[in-house]
């Protein structure tokens, strides 16, 4: 077992301790005294009895059943994962009317949850709950684990923060937990400066979590740490002079003392593993907001992908159809609907004789068996950012028409992409799409008029958000000439 010894120094001396396996460091300022860990327990708790925000699944974490309990928080804590609680609001709500209980989402299909998860982001999410469902119902007697080690261990998409949301909030299981917010609150409270994205360092704030949390209500203390962080303990506009807990906050202090010009008791030490590092000092003017330190983002990796709204006119009624294509069950947006998309490296504004589109356009001719294109037309660029792609989208319209004993049901797709479908405008709005393909199809109904042309209104330049179209209506026609020819 590896032994690290450190110089750290205390608010009131400088001592040598023992990190032992990342625990945590005793009675310095990288930790708190029981006198003020009981302090914090008192004063924490009734500030969040006073203020904690009015969310339904904290009322359903109160039911009488606790499958209910537990199914209510597993719910919300991945819809939560990744995504502000402004967001989840209505999704959670949604969600909980038509699948009140694990059996019912055991019954759904991937399909439904899928519909329903649409525009919520990080889509395996929704699986993973569906899955845990699953194997509530079908593996384990429709009983719900209890325990945050057992919840970990045998329920899908259920990780350490997870399972101690659970365990604590849903049955008062005296375990702490550790999220954005936990981080934000517990660096600065502890002064820790060290590089949080690093698991040593997340050892220890798990530590002094689990130490930190309450032993009678250990849910609302773990709920009133998150709301803290969420809500006064904020990333960059803390409100220090409403924290309840702020007389105990070593940041607090640092930066009180570091503004009055006065010495400090608070030190950086060179050697300690958990302070502020020696080329990152303090920052006077940042105040509380030094901690916590994260390592740099990468880069996110830059992408363009040409789009084909296939469009097809029906006899049934006025509304025009549009091929969606099934994403592969593995990889991003998993399961989702789309519009036939594929790669491309040309960033020209003039894609005439772009060698991509025209390869795209092949395959749409091999995809509509039975089917002639009438008319390509350049619609817009559209951008989205995902968590680690900036992604723009180059649209472009697809007019076809069904050649003599066309057969709508052949469609010939793509390797590992699962099935297709003609959808109308309306029933695109309620398919399972990400939200990305819905800023491309409103991009495109946009700026597209009834006439099948680019309205000449619509062609001026507009921002990432809306797609930007070209001034030039893009016809392909050396690639129809090439089409009769062959």
């Amino acid at each position: 077992m590896k032994r690290l010894r450190s110089q750290v120094k205390s608010c009131l001396k400088t001592e040598t301790v023992e990190i032992e396996n990342s625990e945590t460091l005793r009675n310095h300022h990288h930790a708190l005294l029981e006198e003020e860990i009981r302090n914090l327990r008192e004063k924490l708790i009734n500030w969040y009895d006073i203020n904690k925000r009015d969310l339904q699944w904290r009322d359903l974490a109160k039911h009488i059943d606790p499958n209910i309990r537990g199914y209510s928080v597993l719910v919300s804590e991945i819809m939560l994962q990744q995504t502000q609680v402004a967001t989840v609001k209505s999704y959670y709500s949604k969600w909980i009317e038509k699948w009140p209980d694990l059996t019912a989402l055991s019954k759904a299909t991937l399909e439904e949850v899928n519909t329903l998860w649409s525009g919520l982001g990080y889509y395996s999410r929704g699986k993973r709950l569906h899955e845990a469902a699953c194997k509530v119902v079908h593996e384990m007697d429709g009983t719900m684990p209890q325990k945050a080690e057992q919840l970990q261990k045998q329920l899908p998409g259920v990780g350490p923060y997870t399972a101690a949301a659970i365990g604590s909030i849903a049955f008062n299981e005296r375990v702490g937990l550790v999220d954005g917010n936990v981080i934000r609150v517990i660096t600065r409270l502890c002064s820790i400066g060290a590089d949080t994205s690093k698991k040593s360092v997340v050892d220890v704030i798990w530590k002094l979590s689990n130490e930190m949390v309450d032993p009678e209500r250990p849910g609302d203390f773990n709920q009133g740490m998150m709301e803290l962080g969420a809500t006064v303990c904020t990333p960059k506009s803390p409100l220090c002079q409403s924290c309840p807990i702020s007389l105990m906050c070593r940041a607090y202090k640092r930066s009180n003392q570091k503004e009055a010009a006065g010495p400090t008791d608070i030190e950086d030490v060179p050697d300690c593993l958990l302070c502020l590092p020696i080329d990152q000092p303090w920052i006077v003017k940042d105040g509380v907001t030094n901690y916590p330190r994260k390592a740099k983002k990468t880069a996110a990796k830059i992408a363009r992908n040409i789009v084909l709204i296939v469009e097809r006119p029906t006899n049934e009624s006025d509304s025009n159809e549009y091929l969606l294509w099934q994403r592969p069950v593995n990889g991003l947006l998993a399961n989702l609907w789309e519009f036939p998309s594929f790669p491309s490296h040309q960033w020209s504004d003039d894609l005439d004789e772009s060698s991509e589109l025209t390869a795209a356009l092949d395959q749409s001719k091999g995809l509509l068996t039975g089917r002639t294109i009438e008319r390509c037309q350049y619609v817009a660029d559209v951008f989205h950012q995902f968590s680690h792609i900036s992604q723009t989208y180059g649209l472009y319209r697809v007019a076809v028409r069904a050649c003599e004993n066309a057969k709508d049901n052949v469609v010939s797709l793509p390797d590992h992409y699962q099935g297709f479908r003609w959808l109308n405008a309306r029933q695109i709005a309620g398919a399972a799409i990400s939200t990305a393909m819905k800023k491309v199809f409103r991009a495109f109904t946009q700026n597209v008029d009834g006439s099948g042309s680019s309205s000449s209104l619509k062609r001026k330049t507009k921002s990432k958000e809306t797609g930007t179209v070209s001034k030039k209506q893009m016809t392909l026609q050396s690639y129809f000439k090439n089409s009769q020819t062959e």
